[in-house]
């Protein structure tokens, strides 16, 4: 009796990247996935659930690797500014691909009416869950909030940016610091 092939959750998470790359995340289902993975659909169902929690863990997967560049900038310096700082530093460098892939798997959920816990998560814990007991960190707040619109803007809406203004508008909301 042949054995069954096991499938390769990671695998299966390349290739949804891959088609979100290539085609929006409106292109990525079980079906345009099994079939990009030489599976059946009911295997990639079986693997993930629904299709809100196999775009949950590709998030998950930018996040832990958006979180490793955010270390990087960080270092040791721990202070609310230097955590602002190296949260705007790593949106600033984000590939704009990536933006785009990202706010897209996110207006997907919201559309469907599922919101990320995981996602929630990361930015309440970036954020310092929005906490600003005094002027600094209403400053911090702000200039944080600037950044994730500017990303918004950018990635989700589509503005025209170029590279010189992206990293001017970054310039400003650091001026904000202070």
């Amino acid at each position: 009796m042949a054995r069954p092939r096991s499938i390769n959750r990671e695998q299966l998470l390349d290739l949804a990247e891959d088609l979100i790359a290539s085609g929006g995340a409106s292109s990525l289902s079980f079906g345009s996935l099994a079939k990009a993975a030489s599976l059946s659909k009911a295997s990639v169902q079986t693997v993930f659930g629904t299709r809100e929690a196999m775009i949950e863990e590709l998030l998950v997967r930018w996040m832990t690797r958006e979180s490793e560049q955010y270390q990087t900038i960080l270092g040791d310096n721990c202070t609310a500014d230097a955590r602002l700082k190296a949260h705007l530093q790593s949106t600033q460098r984000e590939e704009s691909d990536v933006g785009r892939t990202v706010s897209a798997m996110l207006a997907t959920l919201a559309s469907s009416g599922f919101a990320s816990s995981e996602m929630q998560n990361w930015y309440l814990v970036r954020m310092d869950n929005l906490d600003a007991d005094d002027r600094e960190g209403r400053q911090r707040r702000l200039a944080y909030l600037a950044a994730e619109g500017a990303f918004l803007l950018r990635n989700l809406v589509g503005l025209k940016i170029d590279d010189d203004k992206w990293a001017s508008i970054f310039h400003d909301i650091d001026e904000l610091m202070g």
